[in-house]
């Protein structure tokens, strides 16, 4: 298992970004994750449209995960439509 950081940039007109980022994390979780910390950063403006959209609700999550995973949590993560875009960085590399 190896340690990740991921950014979810989320629609910012959602009525619970709470509730979502619960959502995210039991995916997370579901693909055998430890997840370590869930940070809600808060909504942010763009430097440009994304999506035809100005502002979207930031969340960290901090998680260890087996590397064959992390395409399929990408995967899942894509199809949901209140995601905009994620980033997952390994902090193991050098």
């Amino acid at each position: 298992m190896r340690s990740y950081e991921m950014v979810v940039i989320l629609q910012a007109d959602l009525e619970d970004h709470k509730m979502v980022s619960e959502d995210i994390a039991e995916v997370v979780r579901g693909l055998g994750a430890e997840l370590e910390k869930v940070d809600l950063w808060g909504k942010k403006r763009f430097a440009y449209h994304i999506e035809k959209q100005l502002e979207g609700f930031y969340v960290l999550y901090t998680f260890k995960l087996d590397p064959a995973q992390v395409k399929e949590m990408e995967r899942l993560l894509s199809l949901k439509p209140q995601v905009i875009r994620q980033m997952v960085v390994n902090l193991e590399e050098k």
